[in-house]
């Protein structure tokens, strides 16, 4: 594949050059939008004749991994410009300010401007940003106490001490909205609705906006709400659904005469449904046309019928007459007047709900403010409150603070435009020129790919520009659209657009994939002849059933873990056939190569159940495989067991935890001895071991008093180490975490502990202290993050097949994408909710007589429960779009159904119709990508195979799409899977009996007398040694202090130690009171030797003097002042006035700190090596404190700040030869100068000792 970085399409040319507008690039997947983006900029910047410093761009970008590609991206560019021009100074000049760039994520600049403006906010400059789970417990802990005080003041109400009715209304909203156990649902529905208000810029005129909606007055009509427009839009979808099923069935009989009896009876439905789809724009009146629905008896056939088009008329009927049964029933079971008693019912509960929300924030913010922390949500909305502010109207307005950011950026850049929310896009709108004369705008991003509607993320903001924005090149408002993909083999695109065109749509999708949206090849591959496996498309569908005669649909989202087996089966065979058969293009060296396992990529549209299992599978098959997964940490056993004695170490009487700990290798006793152990009276597993203890000295017994003190001393240790500190303590304590290194997968085990580890430090660092808060900390982050995947020990190059979710995968590309689960019906779960929340509809609550205790879904919850179902599918949609563009030369899709011949037939519904699209209705009503998938390809004569399983005659293939686009379609049972295992148990069986034989034929020769001539050759060669095999155990480098010390067997007061304890930083009051070392004394005065000005002191040599230089040196940081007051100034003046310390000052140069590395022999240093060893050579290092000249000789001055007395003087002197003798040696094959004399002062009694 050739594409030339310089090689722009006219398009990408537009997008890069165009200037003085507010420009939106639609840039299709794999379109180079990155590439362009960064060419943009580097332009801008590197403009001779007009430059723009790169700190004058604000470039928002979606992740910090994304914002630190970009900064290296531009640094790269901007190094390739400046080769191609070195001597221009505005290029020179964007290098030096790339630093200062503002490429960022949208947090990091509200932050930003949070810090640089915090007194206009009520904040504390010394913030931070609270940890994720620290906040959870911080809300939950918040929300517990309002709901306390809610009981309370009910409480006292009802006992008429204090008159409330919001109280007496809270307890009507739990009355109405909770079960008898507890009031969970309603404390989620309060945290949920908090999340989803805060992504609107002003989420309290919203609440009570949302809330007010209920407040009806005596002439509400509700087909005048905006309920009522959403219902009539989703009604009038259906209604062109069944249509188009009645306008297929009379085309069926059309086809066989031995129906025409049916024909009447549809034609009248036929022009039933034409009226009701006319009356549809209309609440009222579709109201009053509903009533006139109605279906009579078909009349009979003759018996020489056609049984299954006969069949296949009446199935479709039936659907028309059970969904619209569906719609009589939900629009003509209230009138007008009962919806609005209703509303009246529910406007004091969804104001309380409201109202809820906002005292909850208060406290929250109250919470925060106290512990001088702050969250993501109010990143931007503390940013927005600082660059906002309302005018007479009460609109929101640009601050003074936002105008002068605006002067500040020349540009503003926004990668990844379509995941912003409401938010974000009133903080760009504010501090950008978009609406003045000189707009400044530049959004890149794809609709397509907006798949982060859980975050808020918003897609609209993007449509509403895309829809509006004009591609004239003088227009203010301008779009640029991007659609040539530089990524992907042409069969790939084609079986996306094929795919993409027939169920995409305004509606379902929230845009018409058309031609113009279409994927068009910008990619150049070369054929190649060689590859035995086609590029083509690959739909793989798997009948999970044996006996398809007795299965019903399975409408479960829970899949079992043997279905999944079988798709991992499936996919590792296809693996092996693609490894040996299949070649891809290698792009770093641009030849075609074999499939590797790192080219392969298995996507999921959620991790959870299915990548251990897959993973499993995959390395029983012999294939390596990395699942980049956001669970099973909390499984892994290493992790379990250490929470298990971590809830032991604060609760002992916790038998579950205590039982796995006593039979973990913690505890190290058997089930036997757990067996023992409960048989022993007490209460709890802990009260068994202390009466265990105290039986007897034997064996047993022993062992538990030495579980029991360990435990003991463990509990004794908590109550005064950090928590990280304390994990780290028992890992080397137990010698678990050798353990687990030493057992199979260990790097990956104690991958999971150093994890465990940091989220003990980051949880150190909460306001949350102690052990029992910690376990409480991760127990919530099990609750709240579900799982953590495990530790990632993996590189980026590693030859493995990784699994990850669709999610995960986006911007990411592979040669092979397989895209699994298909058959897994999409998670609506959230639409059963009690009350339901839109940001355009408000609220959608469920009508409830808690006294009567019965309960019904209202119209507005109908009308957003649609508005939901929608909005999900056309992100699950854009989910599999993103899947689909990650593929390179090969996409593979699996899937599963549990009767493959009931969904053929569910497929197939489209198959007759002549629209390119399926119709609205059937994507709507779908359950799964493979219901998408597989309608849209059993209309391609590709599917043939597919199109038999019907047993239909061939008379309608004349309705096929015609499209370039090749697929392999492949319909497989559960036993076609499982017999490829069965080949693979078999090979690997007859491979077990060869190695039996073969083991059985060396027992054999070893009982035997017989001796082979060869056996003193073999023996030679077995028990061969090396000849230098100390030499690998000799070290490669030494320091003159680890020389010594070897001679001596002494430590220094300077030593370097191997492994040095992290420095951690004091509090001042702290540092105080803590006394310096000698070891820190000595260094203090080493440094205050080597920086002192001898020449000043040749002048003035006094205290002052030297306590001024000293001073100095604190001010320059070079000393700490506690530093500065350990050294004694009279001993460095003594030094000064003696005779060696006179020769310093006079000397013509002086060293000091001089720093050497010279080769010494491995024998000299080991006397007890053999002489083979001569040639093997030790690097040698060390720094000689000071060294002067005297006529062309070296004088060696060595200084010491040991405690010195005239015991210890003759061993001191005695312990520092030895290094000195090695400074000598250096310092003469350094300079090539003779050292003539060598001494040691010594600080502490002011003595000179000359070494001989």
């Amino acid at each position: 594949m050739n594409v030339g970085k310089t090689n722009w399409t006219e398009e990408q040319k537009e997008a890069i050059d165009t200037r003085n507008c507010n420009l939106l690039v639609a840039a299709a997947a794999g379109s180079g939008k990155t590439a362009v983006l960064v060419e943009r900029i580097v332009k801008i910047i590197t403009n001779e004749e007009n430059p723009v410093d790169i700190d004058r761009l604000l470039v928002v970008t979606f992740t910090n991994a994304a914002a630190s590609e970009m900064r290296e991206r531009i640094g790269d560019a901007i190094v390739n410009k400046l080769c191609e021009n070195p001597n221009s100074r505005v290029i020179q000049k964007q290098l030096a300010l790339i630093g200062k760039s503002k490429i960022t994520t949208i947090h990091s600049f509200c932050l930003d401007v949070i810090k640089n403006n915090f007194h206009m906010l009520d904040l504390d400059p010394d913030f931070r940003v609270g940890d994720e789970t620290e906040i959870i417990l911080l809300k939950n802990e918040t929300l517990e106490e309002l709901f306390e005080d809610k009981y309370l003041q009910a409480e006292y109400t009802s006992k008429g001490i204090n008159k409330n009715n919001n109280s007496i209304e809270f307890l009507k909203l739990v009355e109405s909205y909770c079960g008898n156990k507890n009031d969970q649902v309603l404390f989620n529905m309060v945290m949920n609705l908090y999340n989803f208000s805060m992504s609107n810029p002003e989420p309290y005129k919203w609440l009570k906006k949302a809330a007010e909606r209920f407040n009806v007055d005596d002439d509400f009509e509700f087909g005048d709400s905006l309920w009522a427009e959403v219902l009539m839009k989703n009604i009038q979808i259906q209604l062109l659904g069944m249509k188009g099923q009645l306008i297929e069935s009379i085309n069926i009989i059309n086809s066989c005469a031995s129906i025409e009896s049916y024909r009447e009876n549809l034609e009248v439905e036929l022009s039933m449904l034409e009226k009701l789809i006319v009356a549809s724009n209309n609440y009222e009146k579709l109201y009053e046309e509903l009533k006139n629905v109605q279906f009579k008896t078909l009349k009979r056939c003759p018996k020489d019928a056609d049984k299954e088009k006969q069949k296949l008329v009446r199935d479709l009927r039936d659907g028309v007459k059970k969904s619209l049964s569906k719609i009589s029933e939900d629009i003509l079971s209230q009138n007008s007047e009962e919806i609005k008693e209703e509303f009246k019912v529910l406007y004091p509960l969804m104001k309380t709900l409201s109202e809820l929300v906002i005292e909850f924030d208060i406290r929250y913010k109250d919470k925060k403010k106290k512990r001088g922390i702050i969250d993501f949500n109010d990143f931007e909305h503390m940013c927005l409150s600082i660059l906002t502010k309302s005018d007479e109207s009460g609109n929101i307005v640009p601050s003074e603070t936002a105008l002068k950011i605006r002067e500040k950026y020349e540009e503003i850049l926004i990668d990844e435009y379509q995941d912003s929310n409401m938010v974000q896009e009133v903080i760009l709108s504010t501090i950008s020129r978009k609406d003045t004369e000189n707009p400044n705008l530049f959004m890149v991003g794809d609709v397509k790919q907006s798949i982060y509607r859980f975050r808020q993320a918003n897609p609209g903001i993007f449509l509403e520009k895309y829809n509006s924005y004009k591609e004239n090149k003088d227009e203010k408002n301008r779009k640029v659209l991007l659609y040539k993909n530089f990524r992907s083999r042409k069969e790939v695109l084609d079986s996306v657009n094929f795919v993409f065109k027939q169920i995409m749509s305004v509606n379902i999708g929230e845009l018409d994939y058309d031609d113009n949206e279409k994927l068009n090849l910008g990619a150049n591959y070369e054929e190649i002849e060689e590859n035995l496996i086609s590029h083509s498309a690959e739909l793989n569908i798997i009948e999970k059933s044996e006996d398809n005669t007795e299965i019903k649909e399975n409408n479960e989202d829970e899949e079992s873990v043997d279905n999944i087996m079988l798709e991992a089966r499936l996919i590792g065979r296809r693996i092996i056939e693609l490894k040996e058969n299949f070649k891809v293009l290698d792009k770093n060296t641009n030849v075609y190569r074999k499939a590797e396992f790192k080219d392969i990529v298995i996507l999921l549209r959620s991790t959870k159940g299915w990548a251990n299992v897959f993973s499993d599978e995959l390395k029983n098959m012999g294939i390596p495989v990395f699942a980049d997964a956001n669970s099973g940490y909390f499984d892994a056993p290493e992790v379990k067991t250490m929470l298990s004695l971590l809830q032991v170490i604060d609760n002992p009487r916790q038998d579950i935890p205590m039982a796995a700990v006593l039979k973990s290798p913690v505890g190290g006793f058997s089930v036997e001895d757990l067996i023992d152990i409960k048989v022993i009276e007490g209460d709890t597993f802990y009260d068994k071991l202390k009466v265990a203890a105290d039986i007897g000295d034997d064996e047993f017994s022993v062992r538990i008093r030495t579980f029991l003190n360990r435990l003991y001393r463990w509990r004794k240790e908590s109550l005064y180490t950090p928590i990280d500190e304390f994990i780290w303590y028992l890992y080397t304590d137990t010698g678990y975490y050798g353990y687990v290194g030493a057992v199979s997968g260990g790097i990956q085990r104690q991958a999971n502990l150093k994890m465990l580890f940091q989220r003990a430090k980051i949880y150190s660092e909460t306001s949350y202290k102690g052990l029992f808060n910690f376990i409480n900390f991760i127990n919530k982050l099990k609750l709240t993050s579900g799982d953590m995947g495990s530790a990632k020990i993996l590189g980026e190059n590693e030859n493995v097949v990784r699994i990850m979710s669709i999610h995960k995968s986006k911007g990411l590309e592979f040669p092979i994408v397989f895209v699994g689960g298909l058959g897994k019906n999409f998670n609506l779960m959230d639409m059963n909710n009690p009350v339901l929340f839109h940001n355009y509809l408000g609220f959608g609550p469920e009508y409830v007589d808690y006294k009567k205790r019965i309960s019904h879904k209202t119209l507005a919850k109908e009308a957003i429960k649609n508005r939901i179902r929608i909005e999900t599918l056309s992100e699950e949609m854009r989910i599999l779009y993103v899947a689909f563009t990650r593929a390179k030369e090969k996409l593979i899709m699996v899937g599963s159904v549990s009767d493959i011949k009931r969904s053929v037939f569910k497929w197939a519904v489209n198959l007759r119709s002549n629209q390119n699209k399926i119709s609205e209705d059937y994507v709507l009503k779908s359950k799964s990508f493979l219901d998408w998938i597989a309608s849209a390809v059993i209309r391609h004569k590709d599917a043939e195979n597919l199109r038999d399983i019907m047993d239909t005659s061939k008379e309608n293939i004349d309705n096929l799409v015609c499209d370039p686009s090749s697929w392999r379609v492949n319909v497989l049972s559960r036993n076609d899977v499982l017999s490829f295992n069965q080949l693979l148990l078999e090979e690997e069986k007859n491979i077990n009996e060869k190695l039996t034989q073969f083991y059985k034929r060396l027992k054999e020769i070893r009982s035997s007398n017989y001796e082979s001539v060869y056996i003193e050759e073999i023996k030679s060669r077995l028990e061969f040694k090396y000849r230098y095999e100390k030499a690998a155990e000799l070290p490669s480098l030494l320091s003159v202090t680890e020389l010594k010390r070897n001679i001596n067997e002494d430590n220094d007061e300077y030593a370097t130690k191997i492994f040095t304890p992290s420095l951690v930083k004091k509090p001042l009051f702290l540092e105080e009171v803590k006394k310096m070392s000698p070891s820190e004394r000595g260094t203090a005065v080493h440094s205050v030797m080597q920086h002192l000005d001898f020449s000043s002191i040749s002048c003035d040599m006094s205290i002052k003097n030297i306590r001024h230089q000293i001073d100095d040196m604190v001010f320059r940081r070079i000393l700490t002042e506690k530093q500065a007051e350990s050294v004694n100034i009279n001993r460095i003046l003594k030094f000064f006035q003696s005779p060696i310390g006179s020769r310093v000052i006079k000397a013509e140069k002086v060293y000091r700190e001089f720093p050497f590395q010279i080769r010494v022999k491995s024998t000299e240093i080991y006397n007890d090596l053999p002489k083979i060893y001569d040639d093997e050579n030790i690097i040698v290092q060390g720094i000689v404190d000071l060294f002067f000249k005297e006529n062309d000789e070296i004088v060696l001055l060595d200084y010491k700040n040991d405690y010195i007395n005239d015991e210890n003087l003759n061993e001191t002197v005695k312990k520092y030869t030895y290094q000195i003798n090695y400074y000598k040696r250096a310092l003469e094959i350094v300079t090539g100068l003779k050292v003539k004399e060598k001494y040691l002062y010594l600080f502490y009694t002011g003595d000179t000792i000359k070494i001989e």
